[in-house]
């Protein structure tokens, strides 16, 4: 199932044109005229560049070694986005140079031929007292991944990928909670179950106002992070905005974090059913997020499941960001006998059809909880199983994340994050920013918050077709 790339937007072709009569104007405002060069910089180009020693331009200007040897990144960064990313016909020379001259535009309001990258942006330093070679840097690589028109590509800094090496031995000390930013606010995407922020009140898609007093608009979710985390048993106040609205002060306890994926109660509450009864006729099985343990994980909660006598099983994937493929397909794997788990089409035209295997682990009817913040993978979990009729889908329609990526380490120790496949559901359904209709919908209103039952509905809901499901394949 091949993808047809998208053409050059009206829009980004308006941008190219735009982006060469300024440069023209800004040249001869600030003398400064280079020859045209149409092909790109190659690493030999930079690799011979001594980093004591400056770099003449063709104006008798000098380079700064260290910024020619920064945005050497771009090069590497555009090498594995041709190579790899899903789209080729989004990451050509030219689209990728509008892109890198968009970000230095940011920072300048003057736009950049990108093959005098490194050139324009030392004019920049020297006529700009308020701006530094890390920020044109920044600029110039937000420039270049919003050049894919993709928001699952991204650039991970050295810092980001030196937390991920800290985690690996699945624990740290902060306050449990996945972000991402609105380009304005961190916001959060979940707290981890039975973590200090979710015991302190923190909720999905809380916009982060403050920290510790301190305004927190314009922060990276880097700089929210190495903010927030710190010792185990000291305090960080947060000013969250929720989604209703309301702003609130919540001061949370750092502790240290098990980054355990599944388990077995619902998340801030009892497992009850409508009239306040305890459940035990019906498994509940929450998986917060898919790393490598996850699939053990599952596979024992389910073996207690059935051991317990449950006649059915809940998953909850609520506010599941996703995480690792071949464990989402194994997990998935788990409760089907055949039928086609997920395809994807990478960018050579090349399809990928992943089946299942005869090996389910259970015959238990399903029954999948899940929310706009369901994610990836979740979402992989819970259309698999909706579309070889073997689960319930309830809750609301899931985030939309249908895109395999990958993360391809850069020279500086950094990585870039890219899209190298979409993948469709077994019915062929692309869900990329349109998510998982659930079968049966059930969204919460301002008078479940009021009455106190938000922490309830869904499952209560959940219980009821879990019950009904069990009675009829008793029959």
């Amino acid at each position: 199932m091949a993808l047809k790339p998208a053409s050059p937007s009206a829009a980004q072709q308006g941008l190219i044109a735009i982006s060469a009569i300024v440069i023209a104007v800004l040249l001869v405002l600030i003398g400064f005229m280079v020859r045209i060069v149409t092909e790109p910089v190659v690493d030999s180009q930079i690799a011979s560049v001594s980093p004591a020693e400056p770099v003449a331009t063709t104006d008798s200007r000098e380079i700064d070694a260290d910024l020619l040897a920064s945005l050497g990144l771009l090069t590497e960064m555009r090498d594995v986005l041709q190579k790899e990313f899903f789209n080729p016909d989004a990451v050509t020379d030219r689209a990728l140079q509008a892109g890198a001259l968009a970000g230095l535009i940011g920072a300048t309001a003057a736009e950049f031929d990108v093959e005098q990258l490194a050139s324009l942006a030392q004019v920049i330093l020297d006529t700009s007292s308020d701006l530094t070679s890390d920020a044109l840097v920044t600029e110039a690589i937000n420039g270049l991944i919003d050049a894919t028109d993709d928001r699952n590509t991204t650039y991970i800094t050295p810092e980001e990928m030196r937390y991920s090496d800290d985690n690996s031995d699945g624990n740290y000390e902060g306050i449990g909670a996945t972000v991402d930013s609105d380009g304005q606010y961190v916001i959060i995407i979940a707290p981890f179950d039975g973590s200090p922020a979710a015991k302190a009140g923190i909720q999905p898609g809380d916009k982060i106002l403050q920290i510790n007093g301190e305004e927190a608009v314009g922060l990276t979710t880097q700089e929210a992070v190495d903010i927030i985390r710190g010792p185990s048993g000291t305090p960080v106040i947060l000013r969250v905005e929720h989604t209703d609205g309301t702003i609130e002060d919540i001061e949370i306890i750092r502790g240290e974090i098990p980054l355990l994926t599944v388990t077995t109660t619902p998340p801030g509450a009892d497992f009850i059913d409508r009239t306040g009864e305890a459940v035990q006729d019906i498994a509940f099985i929450r998986i917060a997020r898919i790393n490598p343990n996850t699939p053990d994980e599952v596979r024992t909660a389910v073996e207690e499941a059935e051991s317990n006598g449950a006649k059915a099983i809940i998953f909850d994937v609520r506010s599941n960001p996703g995480g690792l493929l071949n464990e989402t397909v194994e997990i998935t794997d788990m409760f089907l006998t055949n039928g086609v788990i997920y395809s994807a089409a990478y960018r050579d035209g090349n399809e990928v059809i992943e089946r299942a295997n005869p090996s389910q682990i259970t015959e238990l009817p399903i029954v999948i909880i899940q929310d706009p913040y369901s994610a990836s993978g979740a979402e992989l979990f819970a259309a698999a199983l909706k579309e070889n009729n073997r689960a319930i889908v309830i809750g609301d329609t899931s985030y939309g994340k249908g895109s395999v990526n990958n993360a391809f380490p850069l020279s500086n120790g950094g990585a870039i994050y890219t899209t190298i496949a979409r993948w469709f559901t077994p019915d062929g359904n692309l869900i990329e920013e349109k998510g998982i209709a659930p079968d049966v919908q059930v969204k919460l209103t301002i008078e479940d918050f009021e009455a106190g039952t938000e922490r309830y509905k869904l499952v209560w809901a959940a219980v009821d077709i879990a019950r009904e499901l069990a009675e009829q394949t008793s029959e």
